[in-house]
């Protein structure tokens, strides 16, 4: 059957649109590996075989399958058919069987639909998106909610993975099995078995084994190790942070790299900017980084460091070192008369 078949690629307008992660002329080629196929810049350069079946595609026509072209040819052949248009008279796509033969039938299909136009387009994505998601049911990854889940073609998914509604996935990232993704976009990144990703934004970045990201983090080219927690509003740009490290919430980690089992406190800021150019900062492993903390890079600072709440740090710091760079608390008493509370170096003069 597939030898008697003749597939010409029509090169289109529209073919460069991207529907989910691909150009719309790339699917179509994709399906009909086992066909005899040529790709031609226009429809007139198709060289017709009498008694061949000769089916012309546009390349902005991407959701064709074999199975359409088959029941193409078959209705040709049981209808002795001379040609076959498929979708509307303006598509451009057929099936010849004899150019003198009869003509003017068309069989009609929603695959059949080009890009091109707001509305064609929407056709055409919602109809790829749908089997896309399919196609990840059928090997066994969990994908809770379909109709909020959006997934390029580029992506890969491993058995297993629970996607969880209104996840947008996209690019060539990889979620392997035993993940879970939660109301997160994830471009062009990888999510390591058992790790969890939720509600948060993730770019060319690695993310480890058993590791949890979120809710509400920012990961952009970021390289996470195995059993990392990245918290609540944790910016993670340009860094590596080595395996069980930890960023609870509120912190930013900017063009760094942090050794394993470190913990970051809450409001840790990495200073990688000084106007003009960025600095790296190096933390080396079990490392206590104190709340509200500063580190300006360049910075290096070594193992076993502790690094007391509130501190802004400048200079290196050699290993195991205790560092605090914060005022000295002061308290003043203050008078209280009556129900009014009154300073004492503001009210010198006392009450008039």
């Amino acid at each position: 059957m597939l030898s008697s078949v003749k597939i010409w690629f029509v090169k289109s307008p529209c073919e460069d649109t991207v529907i989910l992660g691909r150009r719309a002329g790339d699917y179509a080629p994709r399906s009909f590996g086992g066909f005899d196929c040529e790709v031609v810049d226009d429809a007139r350069e198709c060289v017709f075989e009498k008694g061949r079946m000769d089916v012309v595609l546009p390349l902005d026509m991407p959701l064709v399958l074999p199975e359409d072209i088959l029941r193409a040819t078959e209705c040709v052949r049981r209808r002795k058919l001379g040609a076959l248009g498929l979708g509307d008279k303006e598509s451009g796509a057929r099936v010849v069987f004899d150019e003198e033969g009869d003509g003017g039938y068309f069989l009609s299909s929603p695959r059949f639909c080009k890009v091109g136009g707001a509305k064609n387009d929407s056709l055409v994505y919602n109809q790829m998106k749908e089997r896309i998601i399919n196609r990840l049911l059928s090997v066994g990854v969990y994908v809770v909610d379909t109709a909020n889940t959006v997934v390029d073609d580029t992506v890969r998914i491993g058995s297993g993975a629970v996607i969880l509604p209104f996840c947008r996935l996209t690019g060539q990232t990889v979620i392997e099995s035993g993940a879970t993704v939660e109301g997160s976009l994830i471009k062009d990144s990888t999510v390591g078995e058992g790790a969890t990703v939720s509600l948060s934004h993730v770019v060319d970045s690695d993310i480890g084994c058993d590791s949890t990201v979120g809710p509400f983090a920012r990961l952009r080219e970021a390289r996470i190790a195995a059993g990392c927690r990245i918290g609540d509003f944790v910016e993670i740009k340009g860094s590596v942070l080595h395996e069980g490290v930890k960023s609870a919430h509120l912190t930013y980690v900017g063009d760094a790299e942090v050794g394993a089992k470190t913990n970051l406190g809450c409001g840790t800021v990495f200073c990688n900017y000084d106007g003009k150019n960025k600095h790296r900062t190096q933390v080396g492993e079990g490392c206590f980084i104190g709340a509200n903390s500063n580190l300006v890079a360049p910075l290096k600072i070594g193992d076993g460091v502790f690094v007391a709440a509130g501190t802004t740090v400048t200079k290196d710091v050699d290993d195991g070192n205790f560092v605090i760079g914060r005022s000295r608390q002061e308290v003043r008493p203050a008078l209280v008369r009556g129900n009014k509370k009154y300073d004492t170096d503001n009210n010198k003069g006392g009450e008039n």
